[in-house]
């Protein structure tokens, strides 16, 4: 059995380190929930458990999602990996008082050459409260998926595309903010929405290496979406970064979302300027990737993307091409089957085939 191992932050001498105001932040807000919950505890949800929306217990809201990815790649083994199950437990007590945790299990090898070798992890993925200041203004305290483009929002593996995520969506910024952010959304929609974020520290629950690229120290930016209609948008991202090697980094991005009858276009691209090259590599990193998706019924659908990333170590930008099926026979649940092609330079997910099966619950 795989050893899980929870991820959270130490203190670590040296330049750069030390307590980061998050962890204070993160911990008033656990306590914060604690009460919730106990609070809570006498209170029963009038409504039944629903998949999707999960089940009601008072203020509180208990959720999650599971993620089950079975891969055969032509370089690489054959495994079967619970890749997340998460749990979101979320709070509505009061107009300043709106926690939010998640706990994830991620990359828990299930079949594989890798199954028992304690390569499963269980962090702490969110944990933050959100202040309504306004009906249109939030301010939002620990930590928070950054804002940079919409697959690392969305999140959740039964919401998203693909089983397989493009590289540019999550390898060349920080995923992660711990700090404090603004929202703000316009009271009728005809405005754009704005997200100004700011990470003065060290990380709350530092991720491990299998499951990241890169830690930061420092994080600032802001997103800023304009509405095309219900779901559609066009979005533009900025991000300031320290990381733990002290390279400064300035990335700015788009991403785009919009519905034509049938069909949906979606996707992402993004440049960023280093201070300085590692050692071997580059002072900049790039990436693109545009996907479509063709709803055949309520049920059944196609999609494909095509995806290209220069990553600061890489001599060659990688290409890679996806197409896909996919069967929601519930409106949270979804199975996929999945072909990607590298098709130039060093391919960030390996060619060969992927299956999932994800539900929300």
């Amino acid at each position: 059995m795989s050893a899980l191992s929870p991820v959270f932050p130490t203190e670590t001498a040296g330049p750069g380190h030390g307590p980061a105001l998050g962890r204070g932040i993160a911990l008033a807000l656990a306590g914060l929930a604690l009460i919730g919950m106990a609070l809570a505890g006498g209170a029963r949800a009038e409504g039944a458990y629903r998949p999707g929306h999960g089940y009601d217990l008072g203020p509180l809201n208990i959720a999650g999602y599971a993620n089950v990815v079975a891969s055969s790649q032509r370089n690489g083994p054959d495994e079967i990996v619970l890749d997340d199950l998460s749990l979101f437990v979320s709070g509505h007590f009061h107009r300043l008082v709106n926690p939010f945790i998640e706990a994830e299990l991620a990359d828990f090898r299930l079949v594989g050459n890798s199954s028992g070798d304690g390569s499963s992890e269980l962090v702490l993925e969110r944990l933050y409260n959100d202040a309504n200041i306004t009906d249109s203004l939030t301010l939002r305290l620990g930590l928070m998926l950054a804002p940079v483009g919409e697959w690392n929002e969305i999140h959740a593996a039964p919401l998203v595309l693909s089983s397989v995520r493009p590289a540019v969506t999550y390898r060349n910024f920080s995923e992660y903010v711990t700090g404090a952010s603004v929202l703000y959304s316009p009271p009728l929609g005809d405005l754009p929405e704005l997200q100004v974020y700011w990470q003065p520290g060290d990380e709350l629950a530092e991720r491990p290496d299998t499951l990241t690229s890169h830690h930061y120290n420092q994080v600032a930016g802001a997103h800023l979406a304009y509405p095309l209609g219900l779901l559609d948008k066009i979005g533009a991202s900025l991000q300031r970064s320290t990381d733990e090697q002290g390279v400064d980094q300035t990335l700015v991005g788009i991403d785009y979302h919009y519905t034509l009858g049938n069909v949906t276009l979606q996707g992402e691209g993004t440049y960023a300027v280093l201070d300085k090259a590692p050692t071997g590599g580059r002072d900049e990193e790039w990436g693109l990737y545009a996907a479509a998706r063709y709803k055949i019924s309520d049920r059944w659908s196609v999609h494909a993307w095509y995806e290209a990333f220069a990553d600061r170590n890489g001599a060659t930008p990688a290409q890679d091409v996806l197409v896909g099926v996919g069967w929601r026979p519930l409106p949270a649940m979804i199975a996929r089957v999945e072909y990607l092609q590298n098709v130039g330079g060093p391919g960030v997910n390996g060619t060969g085939v992927y299956a999932s099966w994800s539900v929300l619950f």
